[in-house]
């Protein structure tokens, strides 16, 4: 019985041995390797982004009209003294965008400037209130996303003017 196993395991490894044996064809493609392709790519803007906030893209479009084309300490006094609800989603993705800015690309963020700040329409959360006579009126909770760029002075603006 164990000549029998031993006899089946050199069956196997002989068959191994003779797929490694084959050599591959090789790849003669034209594309570069992917490191080269991500060296080749122009660098990324920092930006930082918030989706789903509870706040009306229209009321958070009144701050974020305050604040674009503004560099960042104007920008961030601006947000602080704001009396807009809408002016602290804004602020924590200003400061989200400004690490970004620092750790990924380790620019100095003092230097930098509001290139692009939108203010996107997100889901709208419907609800229903009880009315009169048996009615119901829908109560609509809408959210928005937060998008804010930023980039060195003289860079082209992004986003609505």
């Amino acid at each position: 019985m164990s000549t029998e196993t031993t006899a089946e395991a050199t069956d196997v490894e002989a068959t191994d041995v003779e797929a490694t044996d084959v050599e591959a064809p090789e790849a003669t493609t034209n594309t570069p390797a992917r490191s080269a392709r991500v060296r080749n790519r122009r660098p990324a803007r920092p930006q930082a982004t918030a989706k789903f906030v509870r706040v009306s893209a229209r009321k958070a479009r009144l701050v974020a009209d305050l604040i674009r084309g503004a560099s960042v300490p104007e920008a961030q006094a601006i947000l602080a003294f704001s009396t807009r609800d809408a002016a602290e989603p804004i602020r924590k993705v200003l400061e989200s965008a400004m690490a970004n800015a620092d750790h990924n690309a380790g620019l100095d963020v003092r230097e930098l400037y509001l290139t692009r700040v939108t203010i996107d329409e997100g889901p709208t959360m419907r609800r229903f209130r009880p009315r009169a006579q048996g009615r119901a009126s829908r109560i609509n909770k809408r959210t928005c996303h937060i998008t804010i760029g930023l980039g060195p002075h003289g860079s082209e603006p992004e986003g609505r003017a």
